[in-house]
Protein backbone atom coordinates (compact mmCIF):
# COMPACT_ATOMS: atom_id res chain seq x y z
CA UNK A 1 0.00 0.00 0.00
CA UNK A 2 1.68 3.29 -1.07
CA UNK A 3 1.48 6.53 0.89
CA UNK A 4 2.56 9.91 -0.37
CA UNK A 5 3.56 12.23 2.42
CA UNK A 6 4.71 15.60 1.17
CA UNK A 7 7.62 15.14 -1.17
CA UNK A 8 8.54 11.76 0.32
CA UNK A 9 7.05 8.73 -1.39
CA UNK A 10 6.62 6.03 1.23
CA UNK A 11 5.70 2.86 -0.61
CA UNK A 12 5.59 -0.36 1.38
CA UNK A 13 7.36 -2.29 -1.37
CA UNK A 14 10.30 0.15 -1.28
CA UNK A 15 10.73 0.13 2.49
CA UNK A 16 13.43 -2.25 3.66
CA UNK A 17 13.11 -3.54 7.19
CA UNK A 18 16.40 -3.90 9.00
CA UNK A 19 16.77 -6.07 12.08
CA UNK A 20 20.26 -4.88 13.02
CA UNK A 21 19.81 -1.32 14.22
CA UNK A 22 20.30 0.66 17.38
CA UNK A 23 17.51 2.13 19.50
CA UNK A 24 14.92 3.74 17.24
CA UNK A 25 14.46 7.51 17.16
CA UNK A 26 10.87 8.28 18.14
CA UNK A 27 8.92 11.41 18.95
CA UNK A 28 9.34 10.48 22.63
CA UNK A 29 13.16 10.29 22.62
CA UNK A 30 14.23 12.63 19.79
CA UNK A 31 16.63 15.41 20.76
CA UNK A 32 19.01 17.77 19.03
CA UNK A 33 22.66 16.86 18.42
CA UNK A 34 22.16 13.09 18.76
CA UNK A 35 23.98 10.93 16.22
CA UNK A 36 21.84 8.74 13.97
CA UNK A 37 21.97 6.21 11.15
CA UNK A 38 19.43 4.11 9.23
CA UNK A 39 16.76 2.68 11.48
CA UNK A 40 14.25 -0.17 11.21
CA UNK A 41 12.65 1.08 8.00
CA UNK A 42 14.54 2.61 5.10
CA UNK A 43 13.49 3.47 1.55
CA UNK A 44 16.78 2.89 -0.25
CA UNK A 45 15.34 4.00 -3.60
CA UNK A 46 14.24 7.44 -2.36
CA UNK A 47 16.20 8.27 0.78
CA UNK A 48 19.79 8.67 -0.31
CA UNK A 49 20.87 11.46 2.02
CA UNK A 50 23.17 9.14 3.94
CA UNK A 51 24.94 7.71 0.88
CA UNK A 52 28.68 8.36 0.76
CA UNK A 53 29.27 9.25 -2.88
CA UNK A 54 32.98 9.84 -2.22
CA UNK A 55 33.59 6.19 -1.42
CA UNK A 56 35.68 4.76 -4.27
CA UNK A 57 35.35 1.09 -3.39
CA UNK A 58 31.59 0.92 -2.92
CA UNK A 59 28.74 3.18 -2.00
CA UNK A 60 28.70 3.17 1.75
CA UNK A 61 26.63 5.14 4.20
CA UNK A 62 27.48 7.85 6.69
CA UNK A 63 26.03 8.83 10.04
CA UNK A 64 24.27 12.10 10.74
CA UNK A 65 23.21 14.50 13.46
CA UNK A 66 19.66 15.50 14.41
CA UNK A 67 19.29 19.25 13.84
CA UNK A 68 15.51 19.62 14.04
CA UNK A 69 12.17 17.99 14.76
CA UNK A 70 8.56 18.90 15.49
CA UNK A 71 6.97 18.42 18.89
CA UNK A 72 3.66 19.66 20.32
CA UNK A 73 5.08 23.20 20.59
CA UNK A 74 6.24 23.33 16.93
CA UNK A 75 9.65 23.22 15.27
CA UNK A 76 12.61 22.63 17.54
CA UNK A 77 15.94 23.40 15.86
CA UNK A 78 16.42 23.78 12.11
CA UNK A 79 14.49 22.66 9.05
CA UNK A 80 15.47 21.78 5.49
CA UNK A 81 15.34 24.41 2.77
CA UNK A 82 12.41 23.18 0.71
CA UNK A 83 9.22 24.87 -0.33
CA UNK A 84 7.10 22.07 1.14
CA UNK A 85 7.90 19.49 3.77
CA UNK A 86 6.34 17.81 6.76
CA UNK A 87 8.42 19.69 9.32
CA UNK A 88 7.46 23.03 7.80
CA UNK A 89 3.81 22.02 8.08
CA UNK A 90 4.26 21.19 11.76
CA UNK A 91 3.57 17.49 11.31
CA UNK A 92 4.87 15.56 14.29
CA UNK A 93 6.89 12.34 14.03
CA UNK A 94 9.39 13.85 11.55
CA UNK A 95 13.04 14.67 12.13
CA UNK A 96 15.68 16.75 10.28
CA UNK A 97 19.15 15.22 9.88
CA UNK A 98 22.47 16.73 8.76
CA UNK A 99 24.43 13.84 7.26
CA UNK A 100 28.22 13.76 7.50
CA UNK A 101 28.40 14.04 3.68
CA UNK A 102 26.88 17.56 3.85
CA UNK A 103 23.31 16.64 2.87
CA UNK A 104 20.26 17.53 4.97
CA UNK A 105 16.86 15.87 4.79
CA UNK A 106 13.83 14.85 6.84
CA UNK A 107 12.75 11.38 7.89
CA UNK A 108 9.77 9.80 9.62
CA UNK A 109 10.27 8.86 13.25
CA UNK A 110 6.90 7.21 13.70
CA UNK A 111 4.78 8.83 10.97
CA UNK A 112 2.52 6.11 9.50
CA UNK A 113 4.38 3.56 11.63
CA UNK A 114 7.67 4.18 9.79
CA UNK A 115 10.85 4.56 11.89
CA UNK A 116 13.63 5.54 9.48
CA UNK A 117 16.32 6.44 12.03
CA UNK A 118 18.13 4.83 14.92
CA UNK A 119 20.67 6.23 17.34
CA UNK A 120 24.29 5.45 16.44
Amino acid sequence: MPWTIGYLDISAENICEYENHGPLVTSENVCLERRVCRGRHWNATKWTGDVDNDSNAQRGTVSGTIVGYVDDTGLVGDNVVREYNQVQQGQQDWCVVDWDNGKRSIYPIGANGIFALSFS
